[in-house]
């Protein structure tokens, strides 16, 4: 097990490997069992620096990649979810990396489902952080109404974070890659998912419907909902104590 410093001095190295056309970069620290994070919409693999090295001071081998087109790796227009899972499988199978713990946040919870329910031998377990893929009606609609309101109830210290990858992808891959997200069915593929899972809001999340979060967790196998006491759509960011020590846990019950 490595220690914090030694998690952050390895976290802060940038690795890249190619994948197809692109040339990737991730970040990585720590030594056991394998847990891969994957960024939400617009972000990158920077934005998980308040969770890689905890979680890798915890005991686990973390790794968080950019999404092509996203952070510092290139990449087409814009991707769809399938796309999306299709591409995390060949970035694993690039660093020729096992079965790992899987945690998305917002839309890429999606894009791990997806690879949870097409590649089941490459998924030891789940971790949903304010998923987004509620089939409700006016779908996008009310994740807009979502996006627009929730700065108010998050930290001044998000936008900093956000701001820097949201430009450096442009507004119109945001654009395409979330429509393209719209449609993807992810009660469908929780449904095909054999890996234990949990979902994880924070209390002040307005994008996600609790009752979609709820009927989530209950669609994956030993599947709970947890909500934290603070924390908005960003809760990764914005509770990470509480977010990591909730990973942490569960992780340790379920590998």
């Amino acid at each position: 097990m490595v220690s914090s410093g030694e998690a952050g001095v390895a976290w802060g190295r940038e690795q890249r490997v190619r994948v197809g056309p692109y040339d990737v970069r991730w970040r990585e620290a720590g030594e056991g069992p394998a847990v891969v994070l994957v960024h939400g919409l617009g972000l990158s693999a920077d934005f998980w620096w308040r969770n890689g090295p905890p979680l890798a001071a915890a005991g686990f081998r973390v790794l968080a990649p950019d999404l092509p087109g996203f952070g510092k790796t290139q990449g087409p227009e814009y991707l769809s979810v399938p796309d999306q899972a299709r591409w995390i499988t060949g970035w694993a199978s690039a660093l020729e990396l096992g079965p790992a713990a899987y945690v998305g946040h917002s839309v890429s919870c999606q894009t791990v489902l997806q690879l949870a329910a097409e590649h089941p031998e490459r998924v030891t377990a789940l971790v949903l952080a304010a998923p987004t893929g509620d089939p409700a009606p006016l779908r996008l609609l009310r994740q807009a109404v979502g996006f627009v309101a929730d700065p108010v109830f998050e930290p001044v210290g998000l936008m900093p974070a956000v701001g820097e990858p949201y430009v450096r992808a442009g507004f119109g891959r945001w654009l395409r890659t979330w429509l393209a997200a719209g449609w993807h069915d992810a009660m469908e593929a929780a449904a095909r998912v054999t890996a234990p899972g949990i979902v994880i809001l924070g209390h002040r999340d307005f994008v996600v419907r609790r009752g979609f979060a709820n009927s989530l967790a209950a669609a994956l196998p030993g599947g709970r909902c947890v909500v934290l006491p603070h924390g908005a759509h960003a809760v990764v960011f914005d509770a990470p104590d509480e977010f990591n020590a909730e990973v942490v846990a569960f992780l340790r019950e379920v590998l």
